[in-house]
């Protein structure tokens, strides 16, 4: 979904003028990246959250949270030791500082070959998370002032930067520090609109934005459990990880290209299947230094069971046992390369 940039949210961001996306190119031809924005203005994930859980949050009793029932029996944990970053060096090192409020413009594919390479075989695909040492303290969201909850997200996302660093930096990409803006009633940010229930990553200025009634259409008994919003946010984290590595514009032009709308949905279920399965990813490399329990992780599959379809192929999110699926697959991989939603069967992508 594409919208028109208003009001950005920091003094002296500059506007970007929507332009059209480039027109499906037959066979192998050159993507003219002149032709695409000068940065691609897009929301992604406007989290799909307001279905199942407002409806659950509106009725007298909340509905019982359903046990995902994944479509492959592959979610077993790791029984290999965990990786290192042999060749990242001193370059490859996060270090830790303020967030990039202006970052560079990412990389974009320039050829049709390069749009399929980034999305079948890119080269993130073969690197590894490793542990990361990150202490991330649980926080009241229902009633915590909204400066608190944003100072929480935002430590949460350097722990994000920590442990996405260096594979991003490994497979030939950087990736720059956003922010979370945490809001309270619907704001303008730089990609349009955003809706108080909502957590979403805007490219057009390479921010997360979060709402505090987000927490509120969550189930009530959901809402003091550890890790459930922070996941969203590293769903969202996920997204800028996808552009910065040119997957999220490969699948873009992809999805405004398909000849049918089922097709177009397909594309989209998959980028966000796997931004599903990076926070997975993110929740293994913490699971030492957070103490992450098996309740705490049966409670995150849970949770992406909870706001996903009922219907396979119905929404361009996935149905909540392929969520569940592809957020189990991260947490019980080491290697990026099991998020390759892009080669997966359809009926995992469903």
């Amino acid at each position: 979904m594409t919208y028109a940039p208003t009001n950005p949210p920091y003094p002296g961001y500059p506007s970007y003028q929507q332009s059209p996306w480039p027109a499906p190119l037959p066979g192998i031809q050159p993507v003219k990246k002149k032709s695409w924005m000068p940065r691609l203005i897009i929301i992604v994930s406007v989290f799909v959250i307001a279905g199942p859980l407002i409806a659950s949050m509106l009725s007298s009793e909340p509905k019982p949270t359903p046990t995902p029932t994944p479509p492959t029996t592959a979610n077993v944990p790791p029984t290999t030791p965990a990786p290192t970053h042999s060749g990242s060096g001193a370059p490859g090192t996060y270090t830790p500082g303020p967030p990039d409020l202006h970052p560079d413009d990412p990389p974009f594919p320039e050829t049709d070959t390069e749009v399929t390479m980034s999305l079948e075989n890119n080269p993130l695909y073969t690197e590894s998370l490793i542990p990361t040492q990150c202490e991330i303290t649980n926080i009241d969201l229902v009633n915590a002032p909204v400066a608190d909850i944003e100072e929480h997200m935002n430590e949460f996302v350097d722990c994000l930067m920590e442990t996405w660093y260096a594979p991003v930096y490994d497979a030939g990409f950087t990736l720059p520090h956003p922010s979370v803006t945490v809001y309270t009633t619907e704001i303008n940010s730089a990609c349009g609109q955003l809706p108080i229930y909502n957590a979403a990553y805007c490219t057009a200025d390479q921010q997360i934005y979060y709402g505090k009634q987000l927490i509120l259409a969550f189930p009530s008994s959901m809402q003091a459990m550890r890790f459930l919003a922070e996941s969203v946010i590293a769903h969202e984290f996920g997204h800028a990880v996808q552009y910065r590595s040119m997957i999220l514009a490969s699948e873009y032009y992809r999805e405004t290209s398909a000849d049918t709308d089922a097709a177009s949905m397909d594309f989209s279920r998959r980028l966000e299947l796997q931004a599903d399965c990076f926070a997975g990813s993110f929740m293994n490399a913490v699971s030492a230094s957070t103490d992450l329990t098996d309740q705490d992780e049966a409670n995150i599959v849970s949770f992406f069971t909870s706001i996903g379809g009922t219907t396979p192929y119905s929404d361009d999110h996935g149905t909540g046992a392929n969520r569940a699926f592809w957020v189990t697959e991260g947490m019980h991989d080491w290697s990026v390369g099991t998020c390759n939603t892009f080669t997966a069967p359809d009926d995992e992508v469903g």
